[in-house]
């Protein structure tokens, strides 16, 4: 693991419980392909610093998890 993966594996513990809550083995098999969506994103520029594209990642995913667990009933109906 280099450093960019473990700047990644660190603010991940940060923004998402669920991740930080996994037994350390568990949380080391997931972080590659975590990482991997992660430098497949628009978010990964490198106009700005790793530090900030990562965490405006991490912010957007959180965003979008919040939105879908807004829905109402109604709304899942029709997605569904």
């Amino acid at each position: 693991m280099g450093y960019d993966e473990y700047l990644f594996s660190c603010l991940l513990k940060e923004y998402d419980e669920d991740f930080a809550s996994l037994p350390y083995d568990e949380q080391f098999d997931n972080l590659p392909r975590l990482y991997k969506e992660f430098e497949k994103s628009p978010f990964n520029e490198r106009e700005e610093s790793l530090y900030a594209c990562i965490e405006r990642y991490l912010l957007d995913k959180e965003a979008n998890q919040n939105d879908e667990m807004d829905l109402d009933d109604d709304e899942l109906d029709y997605i569904i």
